[in-house]
């Protein structure tokens, strides 16, 4: 039975579905660790085994806008600050190699941001959406 108060998933909608399922795919699957547990016309779901899942569903051609109410970014713990080097790899490669999914940029590469903690370090990137994510070592965060 999960903890109350943790959270129970992450819902995005998306303006290509097919483009959406294969980026998120890549950085769920490939790179998070992720296993893709549904896939359905309207939603398409990836969990870790502590429960914890991010979706998707189709939605409109409004482009994201990170300063509108609503969702400003969307960050993931990574465990050792290695791994965001080896992922930042994986992420340009994917880039390079789907350049049609338009919106995928990298904003900022792996670096420390001690601004936002001590030893906090991140790289920072867009989905097809232009949604802003990032994934974050962060060392004593809890």
């Amino acid at each position: 039975m999960p903890k109350t108060g943790t959270i129970s998933h992450v819902s995005l909608s998306v303006s290509d579905y097919e483009a959406g399922k294969k980026y998120y795919s890549h950085l769920l699957v490939d790179i998070l660790g992720y296993k893709q547990v549904a896939e359905h016309p309207y939603y398409t779901m990836w969990a870790l085994s502590s429960g914890e899942c991010i979706c998707i569903s189709p939605g409109n051609k409004t482009p994201h806008q990170k300063q509108n109410p609503g969702l400003h970014h969307l960050a993931f713990n990574v465990e050792k600050k290695e791994e965001i080097d080896a992922a930042y790899q994986k992420i340009l490669k994917f880039h390079e190699d789907n350049k049609s999914l338009t919106g995928c940029t990298i904003l900022d590469a792996p670096a420390l941001y001690p601004q936002y903690g001590e030893g906090y370090y991140a790289v920072f990137f867009t989905d097809p959406d232009n949604i802003k994510l990032e994934l974050a070592h962060i060392p004593n965060y809890h």
